[in-house]
């Protein structure tokens, strides 16, 4: 039965073998069979097939392999290769038996099946002669075999050889852009492999490298070449005998690469300047020929040519404008072409070096009552070239700046003749070079001309401004006379004392600095807590010193003062949004007072807001607000606090903005082609006057804003120029002087009259008539 039916159909009248052929079978067709045997007695049960079978053609053994030949012999071994069956017989081949059969010998000898179509047939014996078949196998049996003439197995290498073309042995020598090809014609037994090596880095086939390779040859592909594919390409082919490594020379040419630089300027002036470059590092594998040079002012894109025909690398270029900036550019030329330009940095035409930097602050002495010496320092530089002279001005007080030599002064001092005594003077120094003059010095101190000098007067009025457990803080003003000389500084000394003991004038005094204090303070440290001690100080100019002025006697212990706050603010501070918020205090008290910043009644540390830092210093609080708004506007209350008692301030700060949106916008008045728009103001002025409002209207079926009026100073407007029946929307926005707030949108309207049309009267009745006239009601 075929496997879609129930029935079984029977296929023999009678059969007494073990075997039948089942006739009249449909090809593609699956069955089933079963089988029974009879005796006398009857027809004994059924003996069915397990698996299905298919209606086909027989299948019969495969054809003999084809082309079966050795390709390598050895003294044991040969290894053997064959070609496909024409014929598979109807079924896959499943294998190839391999075998062997030594000469004189009547038997052949099994080696193996193999699945491939090679095999290397092993424990041969050397000096032997052997025949070889192969036979193909499927599921149906062996075919008939391919056999190998006699093959003796003995060693048979044969080095591998390299034939090259002559030119690729000279070298090579392409143009950049070319596909170039190196083909080798090589030999040995066994067939060798070829690699290709440059740069001793293994050449691999990629979309630049192509390699073709048989067992006779080899070709290097190379395309698009480019300069850095000049170079040695070597080529090594091997076998089991040995390697052959050959060398082939290709050279690439190009245009040159850019000069090597910088463009050194040379030479700088306001006429001309030299330039110099160095050769390209890659000259494009030919001699360079020539330089092509031009240069550009920097603000325009424009080159012109300075040279197109030079071989040096060091040029003059003339014709230039005094205080341009220019820009050179460099090119090399070679056989194949012009390469690629280095430019220079910008350039100004003037002379290379600079005026030279100011002299120090002249210092005035020997002043007499009609000249005085006036010396200076040298400029911190001289711009390049050396100083040829110094400029001398002096000026009365007030008065214009005359100048005092008629030829450069040489020195670095100069006396200074023809003063008015009683009049005071200062002076200034230039410097000169060859580009010109300095700016000037720094102007010196006041000097009035008068007889000489005498030691200035005493300090006036030292105290102790201050003073801790191991220092003392001393302050004077200056003497009311100098002696006709600046003072050149103050010398400070002291005495001091047990806790209770007197201070004598027999006591001795001892200097508590070294040189001289150019200021009217000096701090005294290394003081012994709880000693008394009394300072004196004087004053010295170039005359001599002054008479001596004390102090009062003072204990030297730590003193408790409370917080002060000194806040650097004048009235109230003004920032636009957006702005950074600076408030700074100085700050005052023993011990460190401790400052907290607040804002309003509520005093909310600052400092949880991320937009505020606060740096507090020995002498000094700042507080930072970043990107303010207008609510950071408000009182800021600084509170400093330390064990002597505490200190507020307070700091007004306003943030302005823009306006906020005004308020209660209405539409009243509506006729045919006009109404009236009114609003409050905006609640938020933003810190500053309203200006104006800006109105603006638009039709409803077009939603295109135009402006009515930018420039309203109420809060009303008569918009004009409506459309009868047109639906329109407005909206103000309020300005002020820093900007324009957001809008603020009417509802839609109707551009019409207020009254309608009147409604049909009832119909007329007659109530009167004659013969001329009648009354209609």
């Amino acid at each position: 039965r075929n496997i879609d039916g129930k029935a079984w159909t029977k296929v023999n009248p009678n059969c007494g073998s073990t075997s039948f052929v089942v006739p009249d079978l449909i090809t593609g067709q699956e069955y089933f069979f079963r089988v029974r045997a009879e005796n006398r007695f009857g027809v004994g049960p059924p003996a069915e097939t397990i698996q299905r079978t298919t209606a086909r053609d027989p299948i019969h053994p495969p054809g003999p392999p084809k082309n079966l030949h050795h390709v390598d012999v050895d003294k044991t071994e040969v290894s053997l290769v064959w070609n496909r069956p024409d014929r598979d017989g109807g079924a896959e081949i499943t294998g190839y038996l391999v075998e062997y059969q030594e000469d004189g010998a009547d038997e052949w000898t099994k080696f193996q099946t193999v699945p491939m179509l090679d095999c290397v047939v092993t424990g041969l014996q050397k000096g032997k002669i052997y025949k070889f078949r192969v036979r193909a196998q499927n599921i149906v049996g062996l075919s008939l075999p391919d056999t190998t003439i006699p093959i003796e197995c003995q060693e048979k290498l044969v080095p591998p050889s390299v034939d090259l073309d002559v030119k690729l042995i000279e070298g090579l020598v392409v143009k950049a852009g070319t596909t170039v090809r190196l083909p080798a014609i090589m030999r040995g037994v066994p067939v060798p492999t070829a690699k290709w090596v440059t740069d001793d880095t293994e050449i691999k086939p990629d979309g630049k490298y192509k390699i073709e390779t048989d067992n006779y040859s080899t070709v290097l592909t190379i395309k698009d070449c480019v300069r850095k594919d000049t170079g040695e390409y070597l080529l090594t082919v091997s076998n089991a005998a040995g390697s052959k490594t050959v060398a082939l020379h290709l050279t690439v040419l190009d245009v040159p690469g850019p000069p090597t630089g910088p463009i050194n300027i040379l030479e700088v002036t306001p006429e001309y300047m030299v330039i110099s470059w160095r050769p390209p590092k890659d000259d494009g594998g030919s001699p360079i020929i020539n330089y092509i040079v031009e240069k550009r002012q920097s603000k325009k894109e424009t080159w012109g040519v300075v040279s197109s025909g030079t071989s040096h690398t060091k040029i003059k270029v003339p014709r230039l404008q005094k205080g341009c900036e220019y820009i050179f550019r460099v090119r090399a030329e070679n056989k194949i072409g012009i390469g690629a330009p280095l430019d220079s940095e910008p350039t100004v035409a003037k002379y290379m070096f600079d005026p030279p930097s100011p002299p120090g602050k002249p210092t005035v002495y020997d002043i007499t009552e009609n000249a005085a010496t006036v010396s200076w320092t040298l400029p911190k530089s001289d711009g390049g070239t050396p100083i040829t002279g110094y400029i001398l001005e002096r000026r009365e007080a007030s008065g214009k700046w005359v100048r005092v030599n008629k030829t450069p002064i040489l020195d670095m001092k100069y006396r200074v003749t023809g003063l008015f005594e009683g009049n005071t003077y200062e002076f200034r120094v230039f410097a000169e070079n060859m580009v010109g003059l300095s700016k000037p010095s720094p102007s010196s101190d006041p000097i009035k001309a008068s007889r000489p000098i005498t030691p200035p007067g005493p300090p006036i009025n030292p105290k102790l401004k201050d003073k801790t457990k191991e220092s003392a803080d001393l302050v004077w003003t200056k003497p009311l006379k100098d002696g006709g000389s600046p003072i050149l500084g103050y010398i400070v000394e002291c005495q001091k004392t047990g806790t209770t003991q007197k201070l004598k004038d027999s006591d001795e005094w001892e200097r508590v600095h070294k040189g001289s204090i150019k200021e009217t303070h000096y701090m005294v440290d290394k003081c012994v807590e709880n000693k008394i001690y009394q300072f004196r100080v004087q004053t010295k100019n170039e005359a001599g010193e002054s008479n001596w002025v004390k102090t009062a006697e003072v204990v030297v212990k730590e003193d408790l003062q409370k917080p002060v706050l000194d806040l650097k603010l004048s009235g109230v501070l003004t920032v636009k949004a957006g702005d950074t918020i600076r408030i700074e205090a100085g700050v005052r008290g023993k011990p460190q007072p401790e400052v907290v910043w607040a804002k309003d009644k509520d005093a909310t540390d600052l400092t949880r807001s991320p937009r505020v830092s606060i740096e507090n210093t020995a002498d000094t609080s700042k507080f930072v607000l970043t990107k303010s708004r207008r609510t950071d506007g408000g009182k800021y209350v600084i509170t400093a606090t330390n064990a002597a008692g505490s200190f507020v301030a307070y700091a007004t700060v306003i943030v302005l903005d823009k306006p906020g949106p005004v308020r209660n916008l209405k539409v009243t008045d509506i006729s045919s082609d006009r109404c009236t728009v009114t609003w409050d103001p905006p609640e938020d002025d933003g810190g500053c006057e309203i200006q104006n409002y800006i109105l603006e209207k638009c039709e409803s079926k077009r939603m295109v804003w135009s402006t009515f009026s930018s420039s309203v100073l109420t809060n009303y407007a008569k918009v004009t120029r409506l459309i009868e029946g047109n639906e329109y929307i407005f909206r103000v926005r309020a300005e002020n002087k820093m900007g324009t707030g957001p809008p603020t949108e009417t509802h839609p309207i109707i551009a019409k009259t207020k009254y309608d049309r009147p409604g049909r009267p009832d119909p007329p009745d007659v109530t009167r008539v004659s013969k001329e006239e009648m009354t209609v009601v």
